[in-house]
């Protein structure tokens, strides 16, 4: 089940292209946002600061933190939509 101690798991040609092309369409994603959301929302998701954590960082109010993640949130939901295509009727 578990590799045995200092044996170390090599992934496969698939999963670093899979990987590449993970990270590459992220890179796209978060350069097209503004700043200001791509800012607040790397920080909440891929830094994992609170939001009280991210307000004094870039010295903002609590609001306007929760404001911008939620945009920001909602542009890379809309994003992810878009690329995934029209869904098929049931």
């Amino acid at each position: 089940d578990d590799p045995p101690e200092g044996m170390e798991i090599l992934a496969t040609p698939e999963q670093l292209t899979d990987e590449r092309q993970g990270r590459a369409m992220l890179e796209r994603f978060l350069g097209q946002m503004e700043v200001d959301l791509r800012t607040v929302f790397v920080l909440h998701e891929f830094e994992e600061l609170n939001m009280s954590e991210i307000a004094d960082v870039l010295e903002i109010p609590r609001g306007t933190v929760a404001s911008r993640l939620r945009r920001a949130r909602q542009e890379f939901r809309e994003r992810v939509v878009a690329l995934q295509g029209p869904r098929k009727q049931r």
